[in-house]
């Protein structure tokens, strides 16, 4: 059997994915087979591909550039007086994508112990859990009569995302609804806490996971 021999293709100019484009070329060119009777040979189709997708990305060239983030704070410079913290956390099943979501109100402040749980069957990550279980202690802390608060999450991931200014796809209504949560206390501010210093409201998380229940207490 004779031997195929394959070449790879000179640079042209394209760092992006170039299968989508031939398979769109492809399409096209059967349409316009199809319905023009116009037809194109192999050649013409790969060559449109490749002139489509080098358009495409030096159209995209300042998008490319990497997502300015602010800088991630363990606590925030200064805090306004009767600033309530929240630390929230989940408790994540991999093999049903149930989680545990929960969010503690610290008892130092004004007001008396106040926390809060919400239980899912079905979530796509524990991304997306972290990032329902802040929109939830905001939604909470806003019901609440919270004016000043500083909420922190264990989950680095998301406090990156929150500051992001190019926000992740599966997260962006999620952090939609953060963003606009947040504009309505006169304080808000979101920063990382290491695991080892979030054991109440991972004790809460895994509680509600447990037991499948929502409430806020």
């Amino acid at each position: 059997m004779e031997a195929v021999t394959r070449r790879g293709l000179p640079p042209c100019g394209i760092t992006g994915d170039l299968f989508s484009w031939v398979c769109w070329n492809i399409w096209t060119t059967r349409n316009r087979l199809l319905f023009e009777d116009r037809p194109a040979s192999a050649l013409q189709t790969i060559t449109r591909a490749l002139a489509d997708a080098r358009e495409w990305t030096l159209a995209q060239g300042s998008a490319s550039t990497p997502p300015k983030t602010t800088q991630i704070h363990r606590r925030p410079l200064t805090l306004p007086p009767d600033t309530v913290v929240c630390n929230t956390d989940v408790a994540w099943k991999g093999e049903t994508s149930a989680a545990g979501l929960a969010w503690i109100f610290d008892s130092s402040s004004p007001l008396s112990i106040s926390k809060g749980c919400q239980f899912h069957d079905r979530l796509s990550s524990v991304l997306v859990a972290e990032g329902l279980a802040v929109r939830e202690a905001l939604s909470h802390a806003l019901h609440l009569g919270i004016t000043n608060i500083w909420v922190r999450s264990d989950s680095l991931s998301l406090i990156r995302a929150i500051g992001s200014i190019i926000k992740p796809r599966d997260l962006y209504g999620i952090l939609s609804d953060i963003e606009s949560l947040s504009s309505a206390f006169s304080f808000c501010f979101f920063s990382f806490v290491p695991r080892g210093e979030n054991g109440h409201a991972d004790c809460s998380a895994k509680s509600c996971l447990h037991s499948k229940t929502s409430s806020w207490a």
